[in-house]
């Protein structure tokens, strides 16, 4: 699995690019604008920068829906404006919603200790309200469960996957890690937060999260698409037109699964699967008072206040932004695995724009603030290619020297035109590794020394090429570098330990 994998977005890393598939289809209003979709998504497509499905929406009329590329691997099928994704964190909106619902109904307030709930729990004083707004300093659960629960599987094997929010909350119960902080105090993206608020929702309701929100929100919004999904092995009635995670290789040209995880069972934070078509009727639902009242609806578009007074750029599931035109915009961005996903709300001027992906993580927030340059009139741009996949694709041809070579020339020539960023290199370095192909890999992640000589983190992944190429010495010289520069990594000293102890891991 390579760093790619297993990441969720729609935390801190994407939402804030915001600005911010295709093509079956494409309807005019006017008739010059579905042209420059088209043309940008087409473009995109064979740079191989999007394999999805998009929808854009503007003042009462779809002006463009369409899909592009695959849905799956095994077999190889095409995708279409139906096919189901993974939302990742987009589902924090649906959990959000779910909350708001049981608190008109009398079933929870948002200011109720989550205990109230969650008795099991060891923390104290953290209210409802304060996880849908991602204040309250609880710790992650995803490296928890990564250094405790069957740490010794691998990350796709099926022995290793949880039962969902049950093992994740015996976890935190058991280990009772510290808050990063007092709650109220600060915000910080938690999926944690929203996964207890999925347990909470089933608590608070008697039926399953999956149970709740299919009833009380898919099914009144006509989301007939869309479901909690339980990943039930071969084809799911529920979702005949999955979308499956893949990648591309580090060589440009082959294709591997990415779409297990012993963690996929969350929900709350995760689990929602839906289509684009889908996602329109969950914006038109969101102008109406059909599920909540207006006043309680609001509280989703408000901004967090912190304990200081501050404010904060996030709502009840939904960040919270300006339109190019300084209008209200509510959005949210979602990763798991190789899946991305957006939605942006001009919720002021009606506009909408849905995109979906499901091998494309990374150029999606590039895709997203295209898509919208345009639909607000404004100059756009493709997305910067990948160097990393430039380079693969190279030392997969024509040798490791020459992809090194390439790189410098294309910084100095076209520093626009391409990612040239540390994890890029990192990456790539890695990918090698993992392929067996050492001493390229320890070409690249000397590259990444040599350009990012300041950081940390390149000091330790060219000591992990190092020490898998047996060059020992050197790589304790360069772990120690790395953890000179910053102490907090254990895992670097824990390799230095086993090399001077002659145990090198």
């Amino acid at each position: 699995m390579t760093a790619l994998q297993n990441f969720r977005i729609s935390n801190q890393a994407l939402a804030p690019i915001l600005f911010l598939s295709l093509l079956t289809s494409c309807h005019a209003q006017p008739e010059a604008e579905p042209n420059k979709y088209k043309q940008y998504l087409s473009e995109a497509s064979a740079r191989g920068q999007f394999n999805g499905t998009a929808l854009v929406f503007d003042q009462g009329n779809v002006v463009c829906q369409g899909a592009f590329g695959i849905r799956s691997i095994d077999p190889v099928d095409s995708l279409d404006v139906n096919s189901q994704f993974r939302l990742a964190s987009v589902s924090k909106q649906f959990t959000a919603m779910a909350v708001m619902m049981l608190k008109e109904s009398g079933k929870l307030r948002c200011d109720q200790d989550i205990r109230d709930f969650i008795p099991e729990l060891p923390y104290e004083g953290i209210t409802i309200r304060q996880l849908l707004h991602h204040v309250s300093g609880l710790p992650d659960y995803e490296p928890l469960m990564d250094q405790n629960w069957k740490p010794q599987l691998q990350t796709d094997d099926p022995a290793r996957y949880t039962d969902g929010n049950a093992d994740i909350i015996k976890m935190l119960a058991k280990l009772k890690p510290p808050v990063f902080f007092k709650p109220g105090e600060k915000w910080q993206y938690s999926n944690t937060g929203y996964n207890l608020l999925g347990t909470i929702v089933a608590r608070a309701s008697g039926v399953s999260f999956a149970e709740y929100t299919q009833k009380h929100l898919f099914e009144p919004a006509g989301m007939s698409y869309t479901v909690m999904y339980d990943f039930v092995i071969g084809q799911d009635p529920k979702m005949p037109d999955r979308a499956y995670g893949f990648q591309r290789e580090w060589n440009g040209t082959d294709r591997t699964a990415a779409d297990s995880h012993y963690l996929n069972y969350g929900q709350g934070e995760d689990g929602v699967y839906s289509t684009v078509g889908d996602l329109l009727k969950w914006d038109r639902i969101l102008y109406t008072d059909k599920l909540v009242n207006k006043a309680t609806l609001e509280e989703a578009f408000t901004a967090g206040v912190l304990s200081n007074g501050d404010t904060t750029d996030y709502g009840f599931g939904w960040f919270i932004q300006k339109t190019p035109t300084g209008k209200k915009l509510v959005m949210h961005s979602g990763g798991w695995l190789n899946f991305a996903t957006y939605i942006l709300r001009g919720i002021e001027e009606d506009k909408c724009i849905v995109l979906l992906t499901n091998s494309s993580g990374l150029h999606a927030g590039g895709m997203i603030a295209g898509l919208t340059k345009i639909l607000y009139n404004k100059p756009y741009a493709l997305p910067p290619m990948s160097i990393r996949e430039v380079m693969g694709k190279d030392v997969a041809e024509k040798g490791v020297e020459h992809a090194i070579a390439q790189y410098k020339k294309f910084k100095t020539e076209r520093p626009n035109d391409f990612h040239f960023e540390e994890g890029e290199l990192n990456v790539l370095g890695y990918e090698l590794l993992w392929a067996g192909r050492v001493d390229d890999a320890v070409a690249i992640l000397r590259l990444t020394v040599e350009e990012f000589p300041r950081s940390a983190k390149a000091y330790d992944s060219y000591g992990d090429a190092l020490l898998a190429k047996g060059d020992t010495a050197n790589a304790l010289v360069n772990f120690k570098m790395g953890l000179a520069m910053d102490g907090t990594m254990t895992a670097t000293k824990e390799k230095m330990d086993a090399i001077e102890k002659g145990r090198p891991k």
